[in-house]
Order: C-alpha cells, then sequence, then structure tokens
C-alpha cells in the first residue's frame, strides 16, 4: 500500500454489514477504523444483492455509523455467479496477454463473455513436459448484472464503489502467511493451506500453495445454517439461538459460557453438530477435489474466519471432521497499529470476523 493510502473495506453478509479503514505507512497498517452493524433479513442473500434500494439505506446509515473518511469503498463478492479458472498459456507479450486470455475464457467460462465481468491475474510461468515454457494465469468472471447491483447499491447510498474484489482474494491478503519473494509460484509439490470463511450465508474456501490461490469454491451454506436449526429445535428467537451458537456452539472441548443446564447443552450442541456436518461435508469434498485435481502438495492445514468461525468449539469439531489441524486465522497479523474505537481486547475477539474486510482494505503488495 503507498505510504499514507487508505482503504475501505466492505463485507456484505447476509445479516451483517462489516467494515475495515486501513491506513498504509512506513511503519506498517494502521486500522483506523471498524464497524459492524446488523442487516436486516431479505436484502441480501446467498452473496447477492436481492434488494438494492433497501440495502443502499443500511449502507448509509453503516456509514456514518461507522465513522469512515471519504465515500470510497471496495466490496467483496462470492457467490455462484463468480467463476474461477486457472488457465495454462503460451508465453506472450503482456500487450497480447487481454485478447488471449478472453479468447480462451470462451471455452472455460460458462457465461457470455458480453454479459461478464473479466479479471485476470499472472501466477507464475512454469515448463512443461516437452520444455515449453508456459505460464499459469487465474482468471475471474462475474456475471455483470450480478456485480452492477452491489454498485448501484453503493450509488443510491451516496458512495462509489472504487474496486469488486474476489472474497477469496482478501482471504489470502488477510490470512494467508506470506511468502519470500524467491520463494513465490512455488512449483508443483508445495505445501498447501485452506482458507476457509464460514459466513452468515456463505462459506467461503480458497486452497493457497506457493503464495498463490490453487483452488477457490463458494458453498451456500453458512452460520445462518447452525441458527436456523437452533430456532426450529428449540421454538426461540433469532436472538437467543445466535447466543446459543456462541455460548454453547459445537461439540468440542471448551464448555458452555452460558448458565444452561447440562442437558441443554448437549441437546444445543447435538442439533448444532447436525447442521454443521452439511457443512464440513461441502468441506470435505472440497478437499477431496483439490487433492485429485492438483499436482501440488496435499492441504496441510485449514484456517478458519467469519462468523461462523466465532461459534464456539468451531475448530475442535472442524479438525475431527475433516481429520487435520484447524486453528483460526488472525486477519490482524498485518496491522501494525490499533486506532479504531474498538478497544484491541475487543479486536482480537472480533477478528476472525473482520477477515475479509481487513483483506479489501489491504494492498495486494502488502
Amino acid at each position: 500500500m503507498a505510504k499514507n493510502a487508505v482503504r475501505v473495506g466492505l463485507d456484505i453478509e447476509q445479516t451483517a454489514l462489516i467494515g475495515a479503514q486501513v491506513r498504509g505507512g512506513k511503519q506498517g497498517n494502521v486500522l483506523q477504523a471498524v464497524a459492524v452493524r446488523p442487516l436486516p433479513e431479505g436484502l441480501v442473500f446467498e452473496g447477492e444483492v436481492v434488494d438494492a434500494d433497501g440495502l443502499a439505506a443500511e449502507l448509509k446509515a453503516f456509514w456514518k455509523q461507522a465513522g469512515f473518511g471519504g465515500k470510497r469503498f471496495s466490496v467483496g463478492i462470492a457467490n455462484q455467479k463468480v467463476v474461477v479458472r486457472t488457465l495454462e498459456m503460451p508465453v506472450v507479450d503482456p500487450k497480447e496477454l487481454q485478447a488471449a486470455v478472453e479468447f480462451q475464457a470462451q471455452d472455460a467460462i460458462p457465461i457470455p463473455l458480453d454479459q461478464a465481468v473479466l479479471d485476470y491475474d499472472v501466477l507464475g510461468t512454469f515448463t512443461d513436459s516437452e520444455n515449453v515454457q508456459k505460464q499459469r494465469v487465474l482468471v475471474v468472471a462475474a456475471q455483470r448484472d450480478m456485480v452492477e447491483q452491489f454498485v448501484a447499491a453503493g450509488r443510491k447510498a451516496g458512495l462509489t464503489v472504487e474496486n469488486v474484489d474476489l472474497q477469496a482474494f482478501a482471504l489470502v491478503r488477510a490470512l494467508a502467511p506470506r511468502i519470500a519473494f524467491l520463494d513465490q509460484g512455488a512449483p508443483a509439490g508445495a505445501e498447501a493451506t485452506a482458507l476457509v470463511n464460514i459466513g452468515t450465508g456463505t462459506t467461503n474456501i480458497v486452497v493457497v500453495a506457493g503464495g498463490e490461490p490453487r483452488f477457490t469454491r463458494v458453498v451456500n451454506m453458512g452460520s445462518e445454517d447452525i441458527v436456523k436449526a437452533l430456532m426450529e429445535h428449540r421454538g426461540v428467537e433469532r436472538a437467543d439461538a445466535d447466543r446459543m451458537r456462541l455460548e454453547v456452539g459445537l461439540s468440542g472441548d471448551a464448555v458452555a459460557a452460558g448458565d444452561y443446564e447440562p442437558d441443554t447443552v448437549e441437546e444445543v450442541r447435538q442439533v448444532a453438530d447436525g447442521a454443521a456436518e452439511a457443512i464440513a461435508d461441502e468441506l470435505r469434498r472440497s478437499i477431496d477435489y483439490y487433492h485429485s485435481t492438483s499436482q501440488d502438495g496435499g492441504i496441510a492445514a485449514v484456517l478458519l474466519s467469519g462468523e461462523g468461525a466465532l461459534t464456539r468449539n468451531a475448530c475442535d469439531y472442524f479438525a475431527g471432521a475433516l481429520h487435520m489441524p484447524v486453528t483460526m486465522g488472525n486477519p490482524l497479523q498485518y496491522i501494525a497499529e490499533n486506532r479504531s474505537k474498538m478497544s484491541q481486547a475487543e479486536l482480537e475477539v472480533s477478528a476472525p470476523r473482520l477477515a475479509i474486510a481487513v483483506g479489501l482494505a489491504l494492498d495486494d503488495e502488502e
């Protein structure tokens, strides 16, 4: 991030708006402001804007509450209308690359290019089995009408969306271990890490190896599935069910935080486990698919983030379900100083849900 550059990252969840403002500088990144605001149902669903006018009203109120500087922000997208592909292409002049990507993307991307927003990034070069030098190009295509709904909501709120980014890339910036320049673009066989952000309505999976995103997937499940299961089974309001998710949670080592009877704890965890199992199944499928198609080393660990990561015993539960180490990701690792109104103690407790917002506010070169 350029010296004194300021960026606001906004994670628009199904049930919340989460924002972070970061300023870059010689001494490191400074978190200037952070805010979370509940979002009414019916405005966003499965990562897509359903009601742009309603979302605009919430954005306007949120911006005033948060105290962010300026009127510009970056937003992350992750839904079924986004396609990510890694293409292997001959090494060509950079001036010719865009045309080459667009030509090859016509067959690789199941969206008509005239209806898509297309972007790409060269991950690195390699020499194939026939001793021909090629390059890996990560191509992202999103349906234009879906992207325009986010832009329209911002505009109606008196704001400007300056950048639409893939949530997976934001997760890489915030959570992935930094790779030395000489080690970037590591060859096949590099050990991989899975970054898993369990949001309220969607779960975002990105596998990183050698400092590069090698696989991404979005699943239409999240922490709200656990909340709704508890609401239905226990016959309670949403606020009470969410409290149970946070204080009782899933099966694991940590005891319940609230004043609950042992029978209630057991019952709540059985229900929560049942809802979380569907998420775990999708994670297993994604990991198995990656292992079956990738030439890289296996996934050694999972870093968890998002609202779902705050579910009590989340790491214990998913470690058991996936049979691999699962730990909490730390989106504050590249923040040198906290100057927001949130205390450091509060910030560290809330950190997992801030991963995408912070990643959007960090520069690509950080």
